[in-house]
């Protein structure tokens, strides 16, 4: 395996498991509808770090984790198809719209979780930086 999709898998493990950290570390995961069907750590079925409420408590807990989510999932794609660009690209489109579709249909009360429109700002944010850097450095020193 070469060097780029060494660094895109690592980096997609890393950016995944950042992700399950802050939820982890800093929010009750008892009330998450994942944790009804998997089971949790001893530690962090009572313990976590209390943040006080503030701008960035909130983007740190409820914005963040599904950034990193949305960013590993791109990283893994950019792994699988380092060399096929255009099925990359079909594949990452795809995988935008899906992200999006999700949060948006959030709104309705069929799936579960809690619509946020920062989820959506922080998750193009994060789509925009990685695009610019594959294109103006990674496919660079990787192709």
């Amino acid at each position: 395996m070469n060097k780029g999709r060494i660094f895109y898998i690592l980096a997609s493990i890393l950016s995944l498991l950042v992700g399950m950290c802050i939820y982890l570390l800093f929010r009750d995961i008892n009330e998450l509808f994942i944790f009804q069907w998997i089971p949790k750590f001893e530690f962090a079925k009572t313990k976590y770090i209390y943040l006080y409420p503030s701008a960035f408590s909130n983007i740190l807990l409820f914005n963040l984790p599904d950034m990193f989510w949305f960013l590993s999932g791109i990283l893994f794609f950019r792994f699988l198809w380092l060399y096929k660009t255009k099925i990359q690209n079909i594949y990452i489109l795809c995988f935008y719209i899906i992200g999006a579709g999700f949060e948006i249909s959030q709104l309705s009360k069929k799936i579960p979780g809690t619509f946020d429109f920062f989820d959506l700002f922080f998750m193009g944010i994060c789509a925009f930086i990685e695009s610019l850097l594959y294109k103006n450095y990674f496919r660079r020193r990787f192709a």
